[in-house]
């Protein structure tokens, strides 16, 4: 499921980490659903989520600690993979719609609608997708607790993408055959720098070759991809499959 969210904001501007705000935001909708019965199901320490987003501004100019918007306009892109998920954000939305939504630094945003959209559905085993939100790669070190991050310029970035998108597969019940001729490969890319909750992760941006059985393909294009995918990275959308 695909949805639109169009919020007018106070002032025009937002932080430069307006990632983190709107991760809370998604926070608060499910933590006042149904009186809180859906939060520990998405927001559980470690508890993968099939969701991701991206937010999209009108002529933004980046700052060091803040982005200037050209007008109070900020759209949300949601998708899920999951319909039961859909809903039960949807179903949240509404009930934030009109509401104040307090921002950072004395500011607010207000949910003016929400649009549902339908999901495009791949039919073959090759696509073109663009990343609506940087795709994040991120190797963990459980021993040292530490992270690295791999953008489209690293000369290991396709074996480091395979090796995060197979695991997230795996996590998600594919097996076998389906995980056969799985890839990931630049076509019109450039690397980011993005700050996110006090540090620098390099991710990619622009346009990839996604391979792999149609199945997969459309789970990876509702889910979102990669790493960090519900904070706002890894959404992508289908451009076409005419490879």
């Amino acid at each position: 499921m695909k949805l639109v969210l169009e919020f007018a904001t106070e002032k025009n501007k937002i932080p430069i980490e307006y990632r983190v705000a709107f991760m809370h935001f998604l926070k608060s909708c499910i933590n006042n659903a149904n009186g809180g019965k859906y939060y520990d199901n998405y927001y559980e320490e470690s508890k993968s989520k099939n969701f991701s987003f991206a937010i999209f501004f009108d002529n933004p100019k980046f700052r060091e600690k803040e982005i200037e918007l050209s007008s109070n306009r900020v759209k949300m892109l949601f998708t899920t993979s999951e319909e039961l998920t859909g809903y039960i954000f949807y179903s949240s939305f509404l009930e934030k719609k009109h509401k104040r939504i307090i921002l950072p630094d004395e500011n607010s945003m207000v949910l003016r609608s929400i649009i549902k959209i339908k999901d495009p559905v791949v039919k073959n085993n090759k696509a073109i997708i663009k990343m609506n939100s940087p795709l994040v790669i991120r190797n963990h070190n459980k021993e040292t607790n530490s992270d690295y991050y791999y953008s489209c310029s690293h000369r290991n970035f396709t074996e480091e993408a395979l090796k995060v998108i197979i695991n997230q597969l795996k996590r998600e019940g594919f097996r076998g055959a389906y995980l056969d001729g799985v890839q990931i490969l630049p076509i019109k890319c450039r690397k980011v720098v993005i700050k996110h909750y006090d540090c620098f992760i390099e991710a990619s941006v622009g346009i990839f070759i996604l391979e792999g059985n149609p199945a997969v393909l459309n789970y990876l294009i509702q889910a979102g991809i990669g790493s960090r995918k519900s904070e706002g990275f890894g959404m992508m959308e289908l451009l076409t499959e005419n490879v």
